[in-house]
C-alpha cells in the first residue's frame, strides 16, 4: 500500500482501497483514494484507528524500513510475555496453565494442529529445542517461536 500511495502501483492501491470499501472501512478507503489521487487525506474526518493508519502510512512512506522495525518489535514483546506465561504454566500457575490449555483447545477446535499454541503447551512440558517444535508443530511461525524459546530460555536463568 506505502509503494502504490508513493506512485509506483496505482492498481494494486485501487485493489486495496476497494478492498477496505468492502470491508466497511469507507471513510478511510475515501481518503486514501483522494490521497492516491493528490489530494492531503483529511484526517480530521476519519476516526482514531484510522487516523493511526493514514500516520503509519506517512511514517513508512518516509522511513521504509519502519514497518520491519515495528513488527521486529512486536515479535520481541510478544515473545516476552508469552515466555513469562509459560515460565509461569511451568512452576504451575493454575492461571497460566488454564490460560495456555485454552489457547490450544482453541486452536484444536478451529481445526489447527501443529500451530503455535501447541508448540507453548510443549514448552511447558519442557521442550526446549527450537528445531524439534519448528518440525513438531508446522503451523508456528518459527521465527516467533524461536524468539519465545530464547526467552524462556533467560527468564528460566533469572
Amino acid at each position: 500500500m506505502v509503494d502504490a500511495l508513493n506512485g509506483s502501483d496505482d492498481e494494486q492501491a485501487q485493489r486495496l482501497i476497494a478492498q477496505y470499501r468492502e470491508d466497511g472501512w469507507v471513510n478511510l478507503a475515501s481518503q486514501l483514494e483522494n490521497w492516491l489521487h493528490g489530494a492531503e487525506p483529511a484526517t480530521a474526518a476519519l476516526d482514531d484507528e484510522d487516523r493511526q493508519i493514514v500516520q503509519g502510512i506517512r511514517q513508512a512512506q518516509t522511513d521504509p524500513d519502519w514497518l520491519s522495525r515495528l513488527t521486529e518489535q512486536a515479535r520481541t514483546d510478544a515473545a516476552e510475555g508469552i515466555a513469562r506465561l509459560i515460565v509461569a504454566a511451568t512452576w504451575g500457575d493454575p492461571a497460566a496453565l488454564e490460560l495456555l490449555s485454552n489457547l490450544r483447545e482453541a486452536a484444536t477446535e478451529d481445526g489447527i494442529e501443529g500451530s503455535l499454541a501447541h508448540a507453548f503447551v510443549a514448552m511447558v512440558e519442557g521442550e526446549r529445542d527450537i528445531a524439534a517444535l519448528v518440525a513438531r508443530y508446522p503451523k508456528a511461525e518459527s521465527t516467533l517461536l524461536s524468539a519465545i524459546v530464547q526467552q524462556v530460555r533467560v527468564q528460566e536463568t533469572e
